[in-house]
């Protein structure tokens, strides 16, 4: 086509500044396509590692401030969580090897059941701990379904069990790659960020740093606030349950705190059996004053009343958009909403708040 043509129909031809830069972003959404491709079977180590290095960034900095020495603080705050979680995992281990021993099982017979497998193993130890808890004389007083869900639910886990035996290995590679990243994060998180900063046009990084001041404000209160709360639930818990005469009620208040994270029904995953347990074993009044206590304070106070009171003073974060955040993604993705939905959703409310900020001051102007 002539430039005489070009000019008559309004086409003007594309200069090579303009080329170059067409050029320029399609390579580069070529190379995001793939690394996403690639790093798509850990998709949930990233989002766990990123979720860790924004929480842990707070008492790392913390303790920066003490020892003068960044690194030895990302090591302190890292070994300090995997001790912690070492801790849990053998009192776990302890509780159970406890109770097993305790029904009386001799070397023999267990020999006996682990040649049998996993189904002939739980199936007797159901046996055993229901004929203990004298299952039988409470079916007439309570009802037939109580007496079979210690058994069904020692059934249930045996896939559990199974699994997590067979991914051993792919668990051990996820916990290497986890450590390496949140090391480098919480080393080099903030230059890489700031590195990030640079990339934008210098007339939008205002609005970059407006963005990512809210982004900051509203991820302490979805995570660091929710994390907070399920700390004071476990403080709760320990104090309680040690009152009501719970054994193991360390181990009952960290599990409370773990499975606190996820709102409305965390903390029910374990008191809710608790419960049953006392019910079982013909102790109707400490099971009713537990499970009072439990939904009373451990839920109502601080998973209704203290986590969304505290995320709203901290970075105004509605109540409602609190709560659904935990909630719905649990329900719609699995643990891994946990980590997403909280994040898509504060997201959503830092970008709100950034186009707010700006019309607001687009607007102060025209209208003095």
């Amino acid at each position: 086509m002539s430039s005489q043509l070009r000019k008559e129909f309004g086409i003007e031809p594309m200069d090579k500044k303009r080329r170059d830069r067409l050029v320029l972003l399609g390579l580069a959404a070529s190379i995001l396509v793939v690394l996403v491709f690639i790093s798509w079977p850990f998709r949930d180590v990233i989002a766990v590692t990123l979720l860790l290095a924004f929480i842990l960034q707070y008492p790392t900095a913390w303790l920066e401030k003490r020892i003068h020495r960044r690194r030895s603080a990302i090591l302190i705050v890292i070994m300090s969580i995997f001790a912690a979680l070492a801790f849990v995992l053998l009192d776990i281990v302890y509780i159970l090897y406890s109770e097993i021993t305790s029904l009386s099982v001799s070397s023999e017979n267990l020999n006996n059941l682990l040649n049998q497998g996993f189904e002939g193993l739980i199936n007797s130890l159901s046996a055993r701990i229901s004929e203990s808890f004298q299952v039988a004389s409470l079916q007439d007083r309570i009802s037939p379904i109580l007496s079979t869900i210690l058994k069904d639910a020692l059934a249930s886990s045996t896939g559990i069990i199974e699994q997590v035996i067979l991914n051993i290995p792919l668990y051990v590679v996820e916990l290497v790659i986890v450590t390496l990243l949140l090391y480098y994060l919480l080393l080099r998180g903030q230059d890489f960020l700031d590195e990030m900063i640079t990339l934008v046009p210098l007339e939008y990084q205002s609005d970059a740093h407006r963005f990512l001041r809210h982004l900051q404000t509203i991820y302490y209160s979805l995570y660091v606030v929710n994390l907070g709360s399920s700390l004071v639930s476990g403080i709760f818990a320990a104090v309680g349950y040690a009152v009501l005469g719970v054994p193991y009620f360390v181990t009952f208040a960290i599990l409370i705190a773990i499975f606190g994270l996820i709102p409305v029904i965390g903390r029910a995953i374990i008191y809710v059996p608790l419960t049953l347990y006392y019910l079982l074993i013909g102790d109707p009044v400490r099971a009713i004053v537990l499970l009072v206590f439990s939904w009373a304070v451990l839920d109502q106070l601080t998973g209704l009343y203290i986590l969304p009171l505290w995320a709203h003073r901290t970075g105004r974060v509605p109540q409602a958009l609190t709560i659904l955040a935990f909630t719905a993604p649990i329900l719609a993705l699995g643990p891994i909403g946990f980590v997403i939905g909280p994040a898509t959703y504060g997201l959503a409310l830092a970008l709100y708040r950034t186009y707010r900020d700006t019309r607001q001051e687009s607007i102060l102007p025209a209208g003095s």
